[in-house]
């Protein structure tokens, strides 16, 4: 007997065409009305809240009053949350977010108890290759969604998701979506006609035979007569065993009915297919001044605010790790990770709120990084600078010991009256700099009980080399007030320099050419590659969901307007490239073809190389004067048949660069774009030349950008051609594009006009580049978490009290957290393995350890980890994530 399960839900999106305040009106309007219904429907067995639970804290600020009610229903089990506390993206989120956001999630059920036990990501815009592990490490074995999955390979609805460390789900592909039962007896059918009609049709797709149906949609009120409908249809089909329950209560169904899933498909890799319908792939560069702060924001938590909160607590005598404000933090930053909010697919008014929940979190996360470092530094202890020296305290947020340039702001206070300085090392020896900006500022200095002053200073932004600083500690370096040598000297180095339009370092040179992109000489290995970093202007027909090009679109290319050459230092060079494309002022709603009223859109380019560095540097800023079009940067590899990759969330995911044919049954082109996460690039095969003898040899091209979040590839002969995405520029939320669901529905999601993803004005990107790199991971790392510094006016007493507090010994082991326990008072250290092949990681500590656990991605304790009183060993396997409890003699 086929068995159903009809669960009552609905989706709930915070914020969308909506503000989250005009939305929380109607959220308690449902809730209000759901509570009664419940208590009064014995019949009604179960509601499902969508899988998340923010929107028990949203209802619960206007309704306290009510808490107790739903404690009631929770645990009675007909009421149920979470288990995420809002449903993110999960490519924008990254890995670490969105274990903090099941984190949350499972703090808010804690406290009234209804948690959902099932994977429910009903909505997500596609999904990571990792989410079986995460949902693994959170105790949740199915997963539900239906968005992502290849309908021309995956025939039935159940199959199992298995991800590169081996971890499975069995899976629950919604091929009627989370409303195959909306508006139930409401749309021209009857009740029974409605349901057996979707039945019917994921019947087809069945192997197991078990049925989900949910009668619910977007912010839909949970319809009143629900059981009666139910007891309907079971009376009309007595063939078929029907239910009402919970999702979870599908969960099991499933699960007893698949076994061992021993007979269902296995399916492995990230779920991005989206050609049955609207493809929301585009979300990852809409409105991208959104998604670069939320780069800094989640660099400065992840990256400095938490481990340095951890040192200064470890090391320090007066501070007290902020958990409460780190929890504050997180939600901020979770409610901003949901799938409508940071894809920016969301109304101008929202988009502001998702800015300033960004905003506060990194205001109070920069905070916690500067009271850390005063804390461990001692610069609480002390006032202004006085007499002929101060210091400069630079921490390496890395696992691994860092040597390589850095760029530092030195302040010099007026009442000194310092004019210049040398800088000195550990030992005493000499430290050339650079002097990249001057400025004058006047801060407000707070002291615990004096009173807070005015210090008047002049800010000098330097560039200079460290070496060998170690994993996770802090280096000071003395600065020694001068009588104006150093610029003198550097202004002299600037005199000598000739005028070519070149630049060079130990490993490249660079020039220019017409259309304003660059050729760069590799010196390791005397291979050239031209074309580099090209500006490709191109159509945009779509929304803020999806990238349409215009069927008569033009590809507008940048032409070359200057050159100009920056030598001031032996230490870094710089060209300034300043280009223009003229671009069409916009697209007609057509889609037929773009304006054929063109504006000059200003594009400047400063390429940078360091002394010692193996990367070439891009700084990008782009004046956009109209909407409608999406900018490329274009870099063409000269790699055979290479295969892509992107880092997104604790992987490395290979794509093929396959294309698949347009498929008229699917209503839906594939799209051309990728996510990727701090880098992407490509492997392949090259032609070298040695000895005037050409040969094939392995070779690679990796882009590292600063939340920058898309890109794709196109052949280009036997090569191929790599493009990040700079800037997309739409003008709605949503309207009438070519496409429609496969269902025959045509999409409720509102028209809305959007000025602000329009992108006008000035926008500034940054990436980098790296050639025949076999660790991207670890130069990445380095390019996108740079040093962090603060001045000290004297050494601390006991400067090495927090010498190196964790190192990593192999460099396929990455760092993804470094954290106080969320009830406990030891240390949380997560990382994982990039490397598919299983790797022996020993990790050094600067502290006594007491105890080391392996624990779950809620920080639940497991068993016992091998270590000595300073070393932790372990085996890591391929592509796995570990989580470690330490405490701390």
């Amino acid at each position: 007997m086929d068995k159903i399960l009809i669960a009552a839900s609905t989706h709930w999106d915070r914020e969308w065409y909506r503000t989250f305040q005009e939305f929380q009106i109607r959220l308690c309007g449902l809730m209000n009305r759901l509570i009664t219904l419940l208590e009064q429907d014995e019949e009604f067995l179960c509601y499902t809240f969508d899988g998340q639970s923010v929107v028990l804290e949203d209802y619960l600020e206007i309704y306290p009053e009510n808490r107790g009610r739903i404690e009631k229903l929770a645990a009675e089990g007909r009421l149920v949350f979470g288990p995420l506390y809002n449903l993110p993206d999960e490519f924008l989120s990254g890995g670490e977010a969105l274990i903090r956001n099941f984190l949350l999630g499972d703090e808010v059920c804690r406290s009234v108890g209804g948690k959902l036990n099932a994977g429910y990501v009903p909505d997500n815009f596609g999904h990571l290759s990792q989410l079986p592990q995460i949902l693994n490490g959170v105790g949740i074995d199915t997963a539900f969604f239906f968005r992502g999955v290849d309908r021309t390979e995956y025939k039935e609805k159940e199959f199992c998701w298995e991800s590169p460390d081996g971890s499975r789900v069995l899976c629950e592909y919604m091929i009627l979506g989370y409303w195959s039962l909306k508006s139930w007896g409401k749309m021209g059918k009857t009740t029974a006609e409605h349901f057996y009609d979707a039945y019917r049709t994921l019947k087809e797709s069945s192997r197991l035979n078990t049925f989900l149906l949910i009668n619910g949609s977007d912010h839909l009120f949970q319809d009143p007569d629900f059981t009666a409908m139910v007891r309907d249809v079971k009376e009309t089909f007595p063939e078929l065993d029907i239910r009402n329950g919970s999702i979870a209560d599908y969960a099991e169904m499933a699960k007893e009915a698949a076994g061992d899933c021993g007979g269902l498909k296995t399916v492995r890799g990230e779920l991005r297919d989206f050609r049955y319908g609207p493809d929301p792939t585009a979300v990852t560069s809409c409105r991208g001044r959104i998604k670069r702060l939320l780069f800094a924001v989640q660099s400065q938590v992840e990256r400095y605010a938490e481990p340095l909160a951890v040192l200064a607590s470890a090391c320090g005598d007066g501070f007290d790790y902020p958990g409460g404000l780190f929890g504050k933090i997180w939600r901020n930053i979770s409610i901003s990770l949901g799938h409508d909010g940071i894809s920016g697919c969301s109304t101008d008014e929202v988009m502001d709120d998702i800015r300033s929940y960004l905003t506060h979190a990194l205001q109070s996360s920069s905070r916690i990084s500067e009271m850390a470092m005063e804390e461990l530094t001692g610069r609480e202890a002390y006032g202004q600078v006085s007499g002929d020296e101060s210091y400069l305290a630079v921490f390496n947020p890395h696992p691994f010991a860092y040597t390589g340039m850095t760029e530092q702001t030195v302040h010099l206070e007026k009442a000194g009256g310092w004019k210049d300085f040398v800088l000195y090392g550990d030992n005493g020896e000499e430290i050339p700099y650079e002097i990249l900006e001057l400025s004058d500022e006047v801060i407000t200095r707070e002291y615990l009980y004096n009173s807070k002053e005015k210090i008047p200073r002049t800010c000098v932004k330097i560039l200079f080399p460290v070496k060998d600083i170690p994993a996770l500690s802090i280096r000071y370096f003395r600065i020694q007030k001068s009588r104006l040598l150093e610029k003198r000297c550097q202004e002299f180095y600037v005199r000598r320099q000739p005028s070519g339009a070149e630049i060079e370092n130990q490993r490249f040179s660079v020039t220019v050419n017409e259309d304003a992109s660059i050729n760069v000489l590799d010196k390791k290995n005397g291979q050239i590659y031209r074309g580099l970093n090209s500006f490709v202007d191109r159509g945009e027909a779509g929304d803020e969901y999806q990238h349409v090009s215009p069927l008569l679109d033009e590809h507008v290319l940048a032409r070359l307007t200057g050159v100009s050459v920056i030598h001031n230092s032996p230490l870094s060079q710089k060209l300034k490239i300043t280009a223009e494309l003229n671009i069409p002022d916009r697209a007609d709603r057509g889609f037929l073809k773009r304006s054929a009223e063109y504006r000059v859109c200003r594009i400047v380019t400063l390429v940078c190389l360091t002394e010692g560095s193996d990367r070439v540097e891009f700084t990008v800023q782009i004046d956009n004067p109209c909407p409608d079009h999406i900018l490329f940067a274009r870099f063409p590899a000269a790699l055979k048949n290479p295969v892509e990759y992107s880092n997104t969330g604790f992987e490395e995911t290979e794509r093929t660069g396959e294309r698949k044919d347009f498929a008229p049954e699917l209503k839906s082109t594939q799209s051309l774009l990728n996510p990727m996460r701090g880098y992407a690039g490509l492997r392949g095969k090259k032609e070298s030349v040695s000895q005037g003898t050409a040969a094939e040899c392995d070779g690679s091209f990796h882009v590292m950008g600063k939340g920058l979040y898309e890109y794709h590839t196109k052949k280009n002969g036997e090569t191929v051609d790599f493009y990040i995405t700079l800037l997309r520029s739409t003008s709605y939320l949503f309207h009438g594009l070519p496409t429609s669901w496969l269902d025959g529905q045509e999409s409720t999601t509102p028209v809305v006009e959007t000025k602000g993803a329009m992108e006008l004005g000035e926008t500034t990107v940054e990436y980098a580049v790296l050639f025949d790199e076999e660790n991207p991971a670890r130069e990445a790392e380095k390019y996108l978490y740079p040093l962090y510094g603060t001045d000290v006016p004297h050494l601390p007493a006991d400067r090495e009290a927090c010498g190196s507090f964790l190192n990593f010994d192999n460099e396929n082991i990455l760092l993804s957290a470094l954290k106080k326990h969320r009830t406990m008072d030891g240390t949380v250290v997560r990382f994982y393995n990039r490397s598919s092949r299983e790797e022996e990681l020993v990790i050094r500590t600067g502290r006594e350890i007491g105890e080391c656990r392996a624990c779950s991605l809620l920080e639940e304790l497991e068993g016992e980890v091998k270590h000595t009183a300073d070393t932790i060993t372990c085996t890591v396997p391929g592509n796995k994530i570990i989580t470690l409890y330490i405490a701390w003699r």
